[in-house]
């Protein structure tokens, strides 16, 4: 399989201690192969994808939303980068092979 692209997601919880309570924040990256997406243990064929498109203010370091529409609903996955790469290089397959479409 053939990396195309990938895109840094972040998941954000809450520790609460004895006296403190912490914001984690850990990440994971979402790849793009020439014939799946794949999150963490999750795999997506693309032909399951309807589309990914996302969401971000511009200011430096404000979280953003990736959305994954797929045919088992839409998931939604923090982000701190623009995904830019990641749906262009999707758009640009979904538009070569019909099949996706």
């Amino acid at each position: 399989m053939n990396l195309l692209a990938s895109q840094t997601c972040v998941e954000v919880h809450q520790e609460i201690g004895w006296t403190e309570k912490r914001i984690v924040e850990t990440t994971f990256d979402i790849k793009l192969f020439e014939d799946q997406l794949v999150v963490k243990d999750d795999v997506f064929p693309l032909t399951s994808i309807f589309d990914i498109s996302y969401r971000k203010k511009p200011e430096q370091g404000a979280m953003g939303f990736l959305y994954l529409h797929t045919n088992r609903g839409v998931r939604t996955y923090y982000i701190k980068e623009d995904a830019y790469f990641l749906v262009n290089t999707y758009q640009k397959l979904k538009s070569e092979r019909p099949e996706l479409r």
